[in-house]
């Protein structure tokens, strides 16, 4: 199961004047990511490789395009009440053919697929239903617009690279206009093409993707956000709509599979958001309806709220692996979500 990681760094409260900014940061793994093979029929794809490739390959006859595709899922981890302030990708290249190459990215125009292909090489493996290839959005279901994939005209950011590693595209207007987008309109966020040097051969260069086997060259996004609130007895800045969010990660685990859970205690966050003041009650229960553990029971202001939940019950015991149901009451009304464990 591949599952999409976040890790909350560091939160900052600066007061000014009648206002309070929560500075954040917060780091994704990657959704998805894949490469696009230059093949008239769209035959090749990498989806569950441990690479994505751009730039152009061979000479003469044998040379062929490369794009990467990579995405991460803003929307599920931050609220859209959210200002994004910066935002910087970290890529590893792990492989390069000679000589400095700029590499850009540019905002994907439509959805697109991460099926079971895999091959260790630069030129593709079959692809699997639902893969994304040169003329597939969707292996073999659906196309895109232009052979090659669907996407700006401009670039969002950009960065050369040279030798083998880390390398980082760091905040541009448009890199933080296309965050912002995705995170108030989670339907519009289908990632970026990764685009190398395709005017002449021998220009590829090659990343790691979410599923490389070292996750120092796993690729990371680090989105520097914020979240306003006024601080007087009149809320102006209330929260139009009484919210609570999906918890995230979702399925969350107790082994130490990730930074944020190092030591191997499970851990997962649950936002909500209170339109006013009032007391409110925020629950787990199993599926028999028994509750677990009650994660809030105070009177709170209205705002945006983010908590944790470690994965053990009243008593501090560590539940079992299965589904549990989160539910949360405020001036009479309720709402009430699922979230996974898994051991």
């Amino acid at each position: 199961m591949k599952i999409n990681k976040l890790v909350l760094l560091f939160c900052v409260v600066v007061l000014t004047g009648k206002h309070s900014y929560a500075q954040l940061q917060a780091t994704f793994d990657a959704k998805k990511d894949n490469t696009l093979y230059e093949d008239a029929i769209g035959a090749l794809s990498d989806g569950a490789g441990q690479q994505f490739f751009t730039g152009k390959t061979g000479l003469n006859a044998q040379q062929k395009l490369r794009r990467g595709l990579i995405a991460f899922d803003i929307a599920g981890a931050i609220l859209a009440t959210a200002i994004i302030d910066s935002v910087r990708l970290r890529l590893s290249m792990t492989r390069t053919t000679s000589g400095p190459e700029l590499i850009q990215l540019r905002r994907a125009l439509a959805d697109w697929g991460e099926g079971t292909s895999n091959t260790s090489t630069g030129s593709g493996a079959p692809a699997t239903p639902g893969d994304a290839t040169w003329i597939h959005k969707f292996f073999n279901t659906s196309l895109w617009i232009k052979p090659g994939g669907d996407f700006a005209a401009a670039a969002s950011g950009s960065q050369t690279v040279s030798g083998v590693g880390v390398y980082f595209w760091n905040s541009t207007p448009q890199l933080v206009a296309d965050v912002q987008m995705w995170l108030k309109t989670p339907a519009s966020n289908f990632g970026w093409v990764v685009l190398g040097n395709e005017n002449r051969s021998q220009t590829a260069k090659r990343f790691g993707t979410r599923e490389n086997a070292n996750p120092a060259d796993r690729p990371a996004l680090t989105v520097f956000y914020r979240m306003t609130t006024r601080v007087e007895d009149k809320n102006e800045n209330a929260p139009s709509t009484f919210h609570l969010a999906q918890n995230y990660p979702n399925p969350f685990w107790s082994g130490a599979t990730s930074p944020a859970q190092s030591g191997g205690n499970p851990e997962t966050s649950i936002r909500y958001a209170l339109t006013s003041p009032g007391r409110v009650k925020l629950t787990v229960y199993n599926l028999l309806g028994h509750k677990v553990v009650d994660l809030v029971d105070a009177v709170q202001t209205a705002g945006e709220y983010n908590l944790q939940w470690d994965g053990k019950d009243s008593r501090g015991v560590s539940v079992a692996a299965g589904v549990y149901i989160y539910r949360i009451q405020a001036n009479d009304a309720s709402l009430v979500r699922k979230m996974t464990l898994l051991k």
